[in-house]
């Protein structure tokens, strides 16, 4: 009898705290771009094929408008390029991939080159991830708002 009402009182909670009407608000393609346009960011993270190479971005800094990012301090010519944010999930269930690509045919910006999976974006933080399905390994790559 104990064990019914027990089970009778949880789902009376589960149902009674469920309230469609709020909705939780979602990470969209827009934030993320608003975010990014807004200031300068460097790179504090950066794993590739299982190798930290964050050193390589050491006071390179990346300002992103709308479509097109420019690097600056980056040791040699300048480097510009074009990114986007695209919503690849389903209805409801986004999963937020962001494009970058560069325009430098250097290692160290061909490697950042590619479409990445965002984990986190935060106003002064975005994580992002990208399995390379050749190797096996996940990649990543966290810029930082300056």
């Amino acid at each position: 009898m104990k064990l019914r009402l027990i089970f009778f009182l949880v789902l009376t909670l589960l149902f009674s705290s469920c309230d469609e009407s709020v909705e939780i608000p979602l990470l969209n393609e827009a934030k993320v771009i608003d975010r990014m346009s807004s200031g300068s960011w460097k790179v504090t993270h950066f794993s590739y094929q299982n190798t930290t190479k964050t050193s390589d971005y050491e006071g390179v800094v990346f300002d992103f408008d709308a479509i097109t990012v420019s690097l600056s301090n980056t040791g040699t010519t300048p480097v510009a390029g074009s990114w986007g944010v695209i919503d690849e999930g389903f209805e409801g269930n986004p999963e937020l991939v962001l494009n970058l690509a560069l325009t430098s045919v250097e290692p160290r910006f061909t490697n950042i080159s590619d479409d990445w999976y965002i984990v986190e974006s935060t106003p002064t933080k975005l994580r992002l991830k990208d399995e390379n399905f050749v190797t096996g390994t996940i990649d990543y790559l966290t810029f930082q708002k300056l």
